[in-house]
């Protein structure tokens, strides 16, 4: 089973939500885990986006790396290109693969406008996540 640590600064929203993609994609295939350098907090419109597209996320909790009890992992997901650089180096040599998609808690605007771009960026990480495992594990069918 590979291990996929998805970083990002705070673990707030686009790190939850490949998590999740992950953990659908890969089955039993992956052991995922996501986590901020920084504990945060979960963006409701993120759970929203998720569970418009019926992956609920209620039940995950922002998670510091420093939380984390693995150490060791195959693969580091990012899906904030100006976070990338911080990345700090971990153990187990892993593969690392940054994906540039807008961080939707930038988006300024009424919640209707807000929820658009969460879900603009939820069907992102879901079309990246389904990608990244297909191309690597082609256990997607």
């Amino acid at each position: 089973m590979k291990k996929v640590l998805v970083i990002s600064e705070k673990n707030e929203a686009r790190s939850q939500m490949a998590e999740k993609w992950l953990n659908y994609y890969g089955k039993k295939h992956l052991k995922v885990w996501s986590a901020g350098l920084e504990k945060g907090v979960i963006s409701v419109l993120a759970q929203k986006a998720m569970a418009e597209a019926v992956m609920d996320i209620p039940e995950y909790k922002s998670k510091a790396l420093s939380d984390l009890k693995e150490d060791s992992f195959d693969y580091v997901l990012c899906f904030d290109k100006e976070f990338s650089s911080s990345i700090p180096e971990l153990k187990g040599n892993p593969e690392v693969k940054v994906f540039d998609v807008p961080n939707p808690v930038t988006i300024e605007g009424e919640e209707k406008v807000k929820l658009q771009a969460y879900n603009a960026v939820c069907n992102a990480i879901d079309d990246a996540c389904f990608v990244f495992v297909q191309e690597r594990f082609q256990i997607v069918s």
